[in-house]
């Protein structure tokens, strides 16, 4: 399976909420990052705790997903872009988004997820 393969493959579960089946394509010492700005925001170190974030994020929104729309293939990097969609009882918002995926071994080892927090942030104040 291709580094690309499997940025889809990984979007396609966090679609479904499957993160049995996402935490497969994270390596142990994975490191993700997003907007500081953000709750549970900042860098997050190792996959489980990872997963632990993104069992999180029914307690902020209860409607949340994120489109790709298109995969580029960078070789051990993977730019996913496209529209970030969420809402609360505050309001909804829509974003575009650009996530860098960095592989090793075929795993993701890092993950940095670039979107207009400021969106996001003023429905969670």
């Amino acid at each position: 399976m291709s580094n690309v393969d499997t940025a889809r493959s990984a979007y396609e579960a966090f679609g479904r909420g499957d993160l049995a089946s996402l935490q497969d394509d994270f390596a142990d010492d994975a490191v993700w990052v997003t907007s500081d700005e953000l709750p549970l925001g900042g860098e997050t170190h190792g996959r489980d705790e990872i997963m632990g974030n993104f069992a999180q994020i029914p307690n902020y929104w209860s409607s949340f997903r994120v489109d790709a729309e298109e995969f580029i293939d960078g070789g051990d990097y993977v730019v996913v872009l496209g529209t970030q969609r969420a809402g609360n009882d505050s309001g909804s918002f829509e974003s575009r988004f650009a996530h860098v995926m960095k592989f090793s071994d075929g795993k993701v080892v890092r993950g940095e997820f670039f979107a207009d927090s400021a969106k996001a942030a003023k429905l969670l104040a």
